[in-house]
This record gives C-alpha cells, sequence and structure tokens, in this order.
C-alpha cells in the first residue's frame, strides 16, 4: 500500500471484535510514535498500554467518547516537570503537537498492520491520571484505542483543494492547479 492509499483508507474504529491485540503489535505501534517529531527532540511523551478489562472499564467511566469495545487503549503521557525543565515554559505550551504527531504515528501503524484505532480526546484528564496512578507533574495528553475490527467504515466526505488551499497570504485564492 502506498503512503497515500494508506492515509486515505485509515478510518477512527470505534466497534472492535474482541480478538486480542498481541503485545509485538501494541510495541510496533509505539515504537512508530517514538519516530514522531519532537520539539528539540527532547522527545517528551511516555506511553501507558491499558488492556486489563477492569482497568479499561474504569476509564470508559470518565470517557465518554472511548468506544466501549476497545481491548486495549494507549495513553500518551508527558511529564510537565521535565518540559519545563528541559525545554522551558515554550516547550510546556507546544507539547500537544508532538503528542500529536505521536498519535498520529500510532494511527498510521495500526492502519497499516490491520489494526483498527481511534484517537480519544473526551476524558477526564484528571480522572484517567488517577487511575492510571500518575504521578500530579505527568499528564494523560491523548489516549488512543486499538483493537481488530470486522468492518471499515465508509470514508466521510473530504473538501477539495481548492476549498482549503491558498497561496502567499490569505487574500490568494488560487485553483489548486495553477
Amino acid at each position: 500500500m502506498t503512503f497515500d492509499e494508506l492515509v486515505a483508507s485509515r478510518r477512527s474504529i470505534r466497534q472492535y471484535n474482541g480478538k486480542k491485540v498481541e503485545r509485538g503489535d501494541i510495541e510496533a505501534l509505539i515504537n512508530a510514535a517514538i519516530w514522531a517529531p519532537t520539539a528539540g527532540n527532547l522527545q517528551l511523551w511516555h506511553f501507558v498500554v491499558i488492556q486489563g478489562r477492569e482497568t479499561l472499564e474504569k476509564i470508559k467511566l470518565f470517557a465518554p467518547g472511548m468506544p466501549k469495545t476497545a481491548p486495549c487503549a494507549i495513553v500518551i503521557c508527558v511529564d510537565l516537570e521535565d518540559a519545563g525543565d528541559r525545554g522551558g515554559e515554550f516547550t510546556k505550551k507546544i507539547i500537544s503537537t508532538d503528542v500529536g504527531f505521536a498519535a498520529q504515528n500510532i494511527l498510521l501503524k495500526a492502519h497499516e498492520l490491520g489494526l483498527g484505532a481511534c484517537a480519544v480526546k473526551s476524558y477526564n484528564e484528571k480522572s484517567v491520571g488517577r487511575i492510571l496512578k500518575l504521578p500530579a507533574h505527568v499528564s494523560a495528553l491523548m489516549l488512543i484505542t486499538v483493537g481488530h475490527y470486522d468492518n471499515l467504515p465508509k470514508p466521510p466526505s473530504r473538501r477539495s483543494l481548492s476549498q482549503v488551499i491558498r497561496y502567499e497570504s490569505w487574500e490568494r485564492e488560487v485553483k489548486a492547479s495553477e
């Protein structure tokens, strides 16, 4: 599959079939994440993998956006003290960008492996942090569910290039093919 095919065919999977996600696949997902760009190459993220049914059920109580049938979740965490110490206040402000890059790599790698994944931001960070026993200075900034699925959803519509691209300034609307 080409990169363009991979990107265009990836979907957010919200219904999983219950089959266990193998440790080797989880490690491949996190290995893809650690190769994402990071501000100053500080690599401030940490990953908490959750496969235990009891812990997943607790998290679902505080994560209305989390698919109910998810057999696995990866929580991308950041040590905010470490971010401040090593990169200053600016790094603390942009760390969510690094987390987004890591999350996208996980989503694409999951699709390449034939797994479904869904990025979730609708959850209570403090409650999830307590469930995972995160230290007070560590924040759970992104939750990604991962699992096997039976059906790939149909693609949603996308805006055309001519609707979203501008050159040189906002005022300069030019057709994408010009």
